[in-house]
């Protein structure tokens, strides 16, 4: 009878440690999956900041499959996808249905309050970009109704002016503006920029000598040196030895003197000036929130000292497009050294080498 009572005791001590192994086995696996949880909420929030919203919305799924019932991450994860979907609705020139999805993620509960400012300065942009449309697709409308050729001209200068890449939430009314430019005779400033090129190819077929060759090539760089910032040294290599060399002798005929002659040069080919596009300094400010196209975002690169002082020995290799942000690849071309150039729509540009190491960052608005 002791031995039944003895083995009785020994197999409710053993019970009882299984209990605790299984005990502390689920301590440390929720432990573990409370880490997982804590890390992809925080790397999502790093992401937000710096405008990856892609990539936040991967870190805040990821963290839904860590605890999927809960209402912080679904909300964070809410908010992040309607930022994206505002964006892409605004690209789509669904205006009307951007303000409608960024209104509702500003209202989402239990979110973070840096996606909810992020959210609510998108709607500001949003609302200004829905005036916008609407003000021009009535004034458009007005204007194909004109039969006497009583065009205003201050709003074919604006249909002209349009910049598609910088303004997609206008692209709905782009068949009515170009009737509108064919109706009253004038050309878009697409079909300027393309005429100025067609006219100016037989002069850029032209060859001139060796010495006229490196006369054109100091004159480039003086342009560009005299005013650092203001022109873009991969747009002046592209225009012609004979364009640069005319615009000198028509410069100094008229007494003039470096930047005269860059001026000159700009009017046929006004890309070797750095774009201007925003109305405002403000990077919070909507007209800030103008998209650039990869070009664009070269030319902001002229902000940086690092790109100015080397940029004759600097090779861009690649480009990507980033939420809110063109990166570009860069290498040496001795090969000594390469790394990335990132410009944020918003403002922000910056270099960094391929060590990771944080080179340079200015504004360039």
């Amino acid at each position: 009878m002791k031995r039944f009572w003895k083995m009785l005791s020994w197999v409710g001590v053993l019970g009882l440690m299984m209990v605790g192994l299984a005990a502390c086995s689920n301590s440390q696996s929720a432990s573990s999956h409370n880490v997982g949880y804590d890390s992809s909420i925080s790397k999502g929030l790093n992401a937000v900041a710096s405008n990856k919203f892609d990539k936040a919305l991967t870190y805040f799924d990821n963290a839904l499959t860590q605890q999927p019932k809960d209402k912080k991450a679904q909300a964070y994860r809410d908010q992040t996808q309607a930022y994206l979907d505002t964006q892409s609705q605004l690209k789509a020139g669904q205006v009307q249905k951007a303000l409608t999805t960024v209104t509702t993620g500003v209202e989402i509960a239990n979110g973070a309050k840096s996606l909810k400012a992020k959210l609510g300065d998108l709607q500001q942009t949003t609302k200004t970009d829905l005036a916008e449309y609407r003000q021009l697709k009535q004034d458009v409308a007005d204007q194909l109704k004109a039969t006497d050729g009583s065009y205003n001209n201050g709003i074919i200068k604006q249909c002209q002016d349009i910049n598609w890449h910088k303004k997609p939430y206008l692209k709905k009314l782009k068949p009515d503006i170009d009737k509108l430019l064919k109706q009253a005779g004038q050309q878009s400033s697409s079909s300027r920029s393309a005429a100025s090129s067609s006219s100016s190819s037989s002069t850029a077929t032209k060859t001139v000598s060796v010495a006229d060759h490196k006369k054109a090539e100091q004159m480039r760089h003086n342009i560009f040196e005299a005013d650092q910032g203001t022109y873009v040294w991969s747009e002046l290599e592209k225009v012609p030895d004979t364009v640069v060399l005319q615009a000198e002798s028509q410069s100094e005929a008229g007494g003039g003197d470096v930047g005269t002659t860059g001026n000159i040069i700009a009017k046929q080919y006004p890309n070797i000036k750095s774009y201007t596009g925003a109305s405002s300094d403000n990077a919070s400010s909507p007209r800030a929130k103008d998209y650039l196209n990869a070009d664009e975002a070269k030319q902001e690169l002229s902000a940086l000292d690092f790109y100015n002082k080397n940029q004759a020995h600097i090779e861009i290799t690649g480009q990507k497009e980033l939420d809110d942000a063109w990166e570009f690849t860069w290498h040496f071309k001795d090969g000594n050294m390469g790394g990335t150039f990132t410009i944020e729509n918003k403002g922000d540009v910056s270099a960094q080498s391929f060590n990771g190491t944080q080179i340079e960052t200015k504004t360039w608005r």
